[in-house]
């Protein structure tokens, strides 16, 4: 089953950066949310309990990397893949692009992707 929620270009106001002039200051990211799930049920009823909440999925993603003001955008998205998991069991696989715009002058943005099953995480905490 390749069901998706497709959530793209949300805008984060954060700290974030290695740099100590990135440490004083907010930034913007720019991330894109591809979740793998079941939506067979929310298909036939109609239903939003038959669904994951998108403003929720929004809200945990920015609040994560908010809170967290990490220095590596590779570890914001870990930790945004790692609080959907945790909050949302049915969740399958979650692809992530998070972007930083305007930081390199010659460049739109520069960003990563990452892609994580749910079991990468039950596999990483067995060990």
């Amino acid at each position: 089953m390749q069901d998706l929620i497709v959530i793209d270009g949300l805008k984060v106001e954060t700290v974030i950066g290695c740099f100590d002039w990135e440490r004083q200051i907010r930034q913007p990211l720019l991330l894109d949310l591809k979740i793998y799930t079941d939506l067979s049920n929310a298909c036939a009823s109609d239903m939003l309990a038959d669904t994951l909440n998108y403003a929720e999925i929004c809200d945990i993603s920015s609040s994560t990397i908010i809170q967290s003001q990490p220095e590596l955008i590779e570890h914001a998205a870990h930790l945004v893949i790692q609080a959907l998991f945790n909050q949302f069991v049915s969740i399958e696989k979650i692809n992530i692009i998070i972007r930083k715009p305007a930081i390199i002058p010659a460049a739109q943005s520069v960003g990563i992707q990452i892609e994580r099953h749910r079991d990468y995480f039950r596999h990483r905490n067995s060990e």
